[in-house]
């Protein structure tokens, strides 16, 4: 069956760890909205996030992404496959940086020692604060970072 879902479109067995524009969509026929797939794991190896991993990397990136881009995040979310997040900005930020911005978070996140260092993880702020992974989160974010220093390198 066909599906109007882009990321349906895309061929998963080939699909490679990476930084995607996705989709771009404009609103009012002005004001674009892009739409990333920022895969941490390539789907064929089946090396999923773990959902505590990805509940934690959620809370870094869309607390400090914000920070970043400010009020151009309008949404990270997970991806139900665990092998990565989709990130929608709007406006008309610069794919590199963007990229740039989800290098930084990486590279500034992926040594936490404990909960504590997990924006919103509380218990007022979260509905599940005792769902995180701090050794799996910074793995991830490191070697994401590191695919994308090469990506940016590249460019």
């Amino acid at each position: 069956m066909k599906s109007k879902v882009a990321s349906f479109a895309v061929d998963h067995t080939t699909l490679d760890r990476g930084f995607y524009l996705r989709s771009l969509y404009t609103v009012a026929k002005v004001y674009p909205i892009k739409s990333y797939d920022l895969r941490f794991r390539a789907p064929r190896e089946k090396a999923y996030l773990s959902p505590e991993a990805i509940h934690t990397i959620e809370h870094l990136m869309a607390h400090y992404l914000r920070e970043r881009l400010g009020n151009k995040v309008v949404s990270f979310a997970p991806m139900g496959c665990k092998t990565g997040f989709y990130l929608v900005v709007k406006g008309c930020t610069p794919q590199r940086k963007v990229m740039e911005a989800v290098l930084a978070v990486c590279r500034e996140q992926s040594n936490l020692q404990s909960a504590a260092d997990v924006p919103g993880l509380t218990v007022v702020q979260c509905g599940n604060p005792e769902f995180y992974d701090i050794e799996g989160s910074n793995t991830a974010l490191a070697e994401y970072g590191d695919l994308l220093e090469k990506l940016l390198n590249n460019k």
